[in-house]
This record gives C-alpha cells, structure tokens and sequence, in this order.
C-alpha cells in the first residue's frame, strides 16, 4: 500500500503525499496502515486525527518553533539595534553594542541582523601564523610613521564631486605605528610637492609637541611622489627633507615584494571609506568637507576603540606609551595641499613642480602650515 518511489518523486510535496496516503489508509484500520508504511501505530492516529480535524490543510508540515521563549529580545531592543545598524550600517554587533549603549549580547545583536538579511556575507582572511600586533607593540613609541597616498576617484559617493565642485582627488595619510594615530591632508595632484609639504607639516608639528624625530623611522611606499623612480645615486627630496632637515632616523622604501609593509596605514583607507566616504553627505563647499575631515580625524585619534589593541583608541596608546608628548598634536587639522597658502615657501624648498633637493639654507625651524 506504501506508494512506489517513482510516483513519490513526481509530487511536488512528497511529505504532504504520503500522509495523505497515510491517512487514507487508516480509516481502513490503524494496524494494517501502520504495518503498511512501516511507522508507529500513534503516529498513524496523529496524522489520521488532523485529517479528520482539519482535512489536507493539517497534514501541512508545522512549525517546531515554541510558543513561549523566555530569553527572547524585546521587540523595542529589536528596534533600537535596527535604528543603530541603519544609522551606520557598516558597525558590527560589538561594536553597535559599544557605541549605542545597547543593552543585549552581541550574539543577540548579531542574531537579530542576520534575520532582518543585514549581514553582508564576506571571506573570512586567513589567519596569521604570528600576531603582528604584539611584535610591533614591543617597538619604541613614536618610532614609526607610515605615510601614503589615495585616490578617491573610485569612491562612487565622492567621486561626482572631484570635477564640479572642485574637490581634491587625492588623500594624503600618515599613521603612526602601533600606537595607531592618523593625520590626513588632501591635494589635487599627486606629486612630489605635495608630498614634501605634507610630510614638511607633519614633523614639524611632532617637533614642536615633543616627539624625538631622532628615533622616528619615515616609511612610504615606492611611488614616485615619495621618490620611489628617483635615481638612487643622489637622495630623493622626500629623504632630503626626512634625514637631512629634520634629521629623522631614516626614510624607508618598502621592500620588494613586500605588499603588507604599508598595512596599517592602508587600513585607514578601508576603514574611511565606509565610516567617512560613505556615510557623510558633502555639500559643494571645500571647507565644510575639510571640517567634517578634521572632525573624523578627532574621532579616530580620540574616541574611535581599536579591539585589536585592548579596545584603545590611539590616543591613550599615545599617552600609554609617551606620556612626554603634548596631547595638541593630534589637532593638527587637514588641509588642501594644492592651494599655494599650504605649500612650501621657495626658502625652504626648491622653486618648481618636482623639481628635486632643498636649499642648504633650510633649518629644522622653517616649515609650511
């Protein structure tokens, strides 16, 4: 009586199919219906009495799911973490919990993004065969700035307002590393000038709050903005101004080969983009965007956690580490590199565009900015 496996397979519900023939069945005899279809004589009486109760529509698969759960979210707390994540959707659960004040389990939180399909599924990376935290937590503080360029072009929130209002194209960041602390500049050209302004603006601002730029290691990547194309058998103007005017440690090209070396400050570019980039609305005016920069910056510096550094943020890590530092260095604002009231005067740097060397008359006092 048990129906054949090719009729089975040609229904589109194959559950719904055998109970109804279960059911069938059993108004002929409980016994011989459960000896038919091999299952107990109480489950045939389960299904025969939904059938008579309530016809084919109670042989429907039913939800397992229990009416009464007592460590389930409230539905205002559901609201609230659904408010967070629209508010700034690239946030996970630790930190919407952290920052929102949210009074439920990240694993909660989690749970309640993943059923309202807010959760962006992504490769896990693989892990690190050593933490890279730790060995550089063990480096002298304030021993390395990593500085770098970005392109913003391929930004598709920013990128309609580089040509009709003006803005620049280019974002110039140095982090310091470990401590994590992050000045930003912008420009509209991607040249060596600007690259010597910015780094120019910088050290001299670490000078003044008390930074030793005598332990201060200065790395870049091989761009020719930094000197990376120069011919090696004279120092590039970037070393120049590094070693020779503020007579840092040294100025350090990554090494070949090496793609991860500029990491830490390659990372504030991917966490800008969706913290900054993405969630700011930019209206065509160039000194309201570098105020809102400058207002990030601070957010990074002062108030943004590291979970990767004992939940953190750079400033304490600053303080931490060298307390000796005037804490104002991290108001040094953003500014627009390519206007002529933030470049480098001709008395501290060669007249010209990429033209390379300093005067023999700069001295660690003279800066731009």
């Amino acid at each position: 009586m048990c129906p054949g496996y090719y009729e089975m397979i040609r229904v589109p519900d194959q559950s719904f199919h055998l109970r109804l023939r279960l059911a069938q069945a059993a108004q002929q005899g409980i016994r011989a219906a459960a000896q038919a279809f091999g299952c107990s004589r109480n489950t045939v009486r389960k299904w025969l009495r939904r059938f008579q109760q309530q016809g084919k529509p109670g042989l429907q698969e039913q939800s397992r799911r229990p009416h009464h759960i007592p460590h389930q979210t409230p539905a205002a707390i559901e609201r609230r973490v659904l408010q967070a994540r629209q508010r700034i959707p690239c946030f996970g659960p630790r930190r919407l919990q952290r920052d929102f004040d949210l009074p439920c389990s990240t694993g909660a939180i989690g749970r309640i993004l993943q059923q309202k399909g807010l959760v962006r599924s992504r490769k896990k990376p693989p892990r690190p065969k050593r933490c890279l935290t730790a060995e550089k937590m063990k480096w002298p503080a304030f021993s390395r700035l990593q500085i770098d360029t970005k392109d913003l072009s391929d930004l598709p929130n920013y990128q309609p307002l580089i040509q009709p209002a003006g803005f620049p194209r280019f974002q110039y960041t140095a982090r310091l590393v470990p401590e994590g602390a992050t000045w930003l500049a912008f420009s509209e050209t991607n040249d060596s000038t600007c690259a010597l302004a910015f780094a120019d603006r910088l050290l001299d601002c670490f000078q003044r709050h008390g930074v030793p730029l005598s332990q201060l290691t200065v790395q870049t990547d091989n761009g020719s903005e930094f000197g990376g194309t120069w011919n090696r058998k004279s120092s590039p103007p970037f070393t120049q101004l590094v070693e020779n005017k503020w007579k840092c440690h040294r100025h350090r090209f990554n090494p070949p080969h090496r793609p991860t070396c500029n990491s830490d400050v390659e990372t504030v570019h991917g966490i800008m983009e969706p913290e900054f980039y993405d969630l700011e609305s930019f209206s065509p005016n160039r000194s309201a965007f570098l105020n809102k920069a400058f207002s990030y910056q601070l957010f990074f510096n002062l108030v943004r956690k590291n979970s990767n550094k004992n939940d953190l943020t750079p400033e304490e890590l600053c303080r931490q580490r060298a307390p000796q530092v005037d804490p104002k260095i991290f108001y040094l604002p953003p500014v627009l590199l390519s206007s002529n009231r933030d470049l480098p005067t001709p008395q501290q740097l060669l007249v010209g565009h990429d033209l390379p060397g300093l005067l023999k008359s700069c001295g660690p006092g003279q800066s731009s900015g």
